[in-house]
């Protein structure tokens, strides 16, 4: 994937940067075998976390509903995830995921704190183009039925149907003044119409519909929040 490319050229030029005007000719050492994974916390009433890798803290500040950690260099292997309340010893969840090395991976906290989860998925997508952007759904709103997205006034979705937990494909979009609705799926009820949104070519995007269907008010409600995952300079 180019992600992985661009982060691992951008790592190789500033380390060789740094060991030429230091060191002369020595030759930079070889970067070890990365996975990259980024985190979302979608667990509406989840207190604010503290998340681990094995042993290894992965947040420096507790992690509040909707918020995002970017992507970060994990070892690959067999990894052990631990959700725990903010400075407690206590753990909400443990769960264990494989990382391949020289991918890419978002990690998504998911469910009301009772019933906490969470979903890994590899990220995948096409190198996007200043004539093109590329854009997914991520459904993590746990009483809400399954749901489609329109973009502007297209009658046709440009996904049709994403249950809870769903996670759609990197799709191609046209760069521009937008507008995003979320319906339900073969109704079209809509739940959701944001603003006019300047969606950029060049980058791909993740739309994610977090909290509760069942909360009309606070920071728990039904939203949705638009995340950049990269963009090709």
């Amino acid at each position: 994937m180019r992600l992985t490319k661009s982060i691992l050229a951008g790592l190789v030029l500033a380390t060789s940067a740094v060991l030429t005007s230091c060191l002369g000719d020595l030759e930079s050492p070889a970067l070890p075998p990365t996975a990259y994974v980024s985190i979302y916390q979608g667990s509406p009433d989840a207190p604010a976390l503290d998340i681990f890798a094995n042993a290894n803290k992965v947040n420096r500040e507790p992690m509040q509903f909707s918020q995002v950690l970017a992507y970060n260099a994990f070892y690959p292997g067999n990894r052990d995830f631990r959700f725990s309340p903010y400075n407690s010893a206590t753990s909400l969840l443990e769960k264990g995921f494989k990382l391949s090395a020289d991918s890419v991976y978002s990690l998504f906290v998911i469910n009301e704190s009772a019933n906490l989860d969470a979903i890994l998925v590899k990220d995948i997508w096409k190198e996007p183009t200043s004539t093109k952007a590329q854009l997914r759904l991520v459904h993590l709103s746990p009483d809400t039925e399954s749901v489609q997205l329109k973009i502007n006034d297209n009658t046709a979705p440009l996904i049709s149907n994403t249950a809870y937990k769903g996670i759609s494909e990197f799709l191609e979009i046209t760069p521009g003044k937008s507008t995003l609705t979320i319906g339900l799926a073969g109704t079209g009820q809509t739940l959701l119409t944001s603003g006019s949104l300047e969606l950029k070519g060049n980058r791909v995007y993740t739309l994610v519909l977090r909290g509760l269907k069942s909360q009309t008010t606070g920071d728990k409600k039904l939203d949705i929040q638009l995340i950049t995952n990269y963009i090709s300079y």
